[in-house]
């Protein structure tokens, strides 16, 4: 029992996690203050990446072995990670300060990050991701000659460089993403529709607002959306991106927690960006937006569609056998009540 009105909200009881940002302390503005925070926050964390970028820029880079990748351009990767990274302190502030609960309700149904559902999570990805790397090759020639980048790495110390910059930041900016995409704002949309008993709860549009469909959906979706805004002459990959939220999106809500959809973004995230270092393409490692967004390999064609298809249906099946198999909590658990 809260002995304080300045304590954090509890984590509702009997909830399934699309629904847990529904606390005692939701009000009805608790959603465009969340956004409006988050949008000042965001405004000022890019700012401070440009400054960053400029003096870098101004400083300029050597390189660090002949005809290689420049200091600037490894420092460009990481400024493309860095930021996206960020946003885990970013989206923690938002839960515990702005909307006043406990941050654990935004990593599960149990209030905490289940690790060794992660580690199991993460160990079944990369069954899908390698199926589709090891597809990958054959398929590129055949569908657009020329997809596979050729280009050299610049030798053993550059590649060194940027391993080191993929492995210490891609897990942070995967599990980034999903935290505010599949965690936040799933939160977000699944708070609006009042809990029967409230007013307006019986209403049709709150039991729709209740069910998992529209948490889903946004959670599945911006991504794509955002996507084909900047690109509409790449409708390829905006609907990959679709296929891979909505798997994201659905399993978070399936077994009650971020793991499986940090598992499969992590996997794919190292895999993509070691294959693109290994090659020595720089210049799409540092575009970011696709390379670190869990999509499959072959962006801007047909290709990154059937690898998404498959990677994402297959992954969605194992995790939610083994789910069913260890009784994965789906649901906030409920206090017991007795003498």
């Amino acid at each position: 029992m809260r002995t304080s009105e300045f304590a954090c909200a509890e984590t509702p009881e009997g909830e399934p996690y699309h629904r847990l940002g529904r606390t005692s302390r939701f009000r009805w503005w608790s959603v465009p203050l969340t956004l409006a925070v988050l949008a000042v926050m965001t405004f000022f964390l890019w700012m401070g990446v440009v400054l960053s970028v400029t003096i870098v820029a101004i400083m300029g880079g050597s390189g660090l072995t002949p005809d290689s990748a420049t200091i600037g351009e490894i420092a460009q990767l990481a400024f493309g990670l860095l930021p996206t990274a960020l946003f885990i302190p970013i989206v923690f502030f938002l839960v515990r300060v702005v909307q006043w609960r406990r941050v654990g309700s935004l990593l599960s149904v149990e209030g905490r990050l289940r690790w060794g559902w992660l580690a199991r999570c993460t160990g079944i990805a990369v069954f899908p991701v390698s199926l589709c790397v090891l597809a990958f090759l054959p398929l590129a020639e055949l569908l657009r000659p020329g997809l596979v980048p050729t280009e050299a790495t610049g030798g053993t110390e550059v590649f060194a460089a940027m391993m080191t910059v993929v492995v210490l930041l891609v897990p942070f900016q995967s599990a980034a993403e999903e935290l505010t995409v599949r965690g936040l704002l799933m939160q977000l949309v699944g708070a609006i529709g009042a809990r029967k008993g409230e007013p307006g709860g019986g209403s049709a549009v709150s039991r729709v607002l209740r069910s998992p469909g529209p948490a889903v959906l946004a959670g599945g979706t911006l991504f794509s959306a955002l996507y084909l805004a900047l690109r509409p002459d790449d409708p390829w990959t905006a609907a990959a991106l679709a296929v891979m939220g909505l798997g994201a999106a659905w399993l978070t809500w399936r077994t009650g927690g971020l793991e499986a959809a940090i598992g499969l973004h992590v996997v794919n995230g190292l895999v993509q960006f070691t294959l693109l270092a290994f090659e020595g393409s720089l210049g799409q490692v540092t575009t970011g937006a696709v390379a670190g967004s869990g999509l499959p390999l072959g962006a801007g064609s047909p290709l990154v569609l059937i690898l998404a298809l498959v990677q994402a249906g297959l992954y969605v099946l194992v995790v939610t056998w083994f789910a069913d198999r260890q009784g994965v909590r789906r649901r906030s658990a409920v206090a017991k009540t007795g003498r």
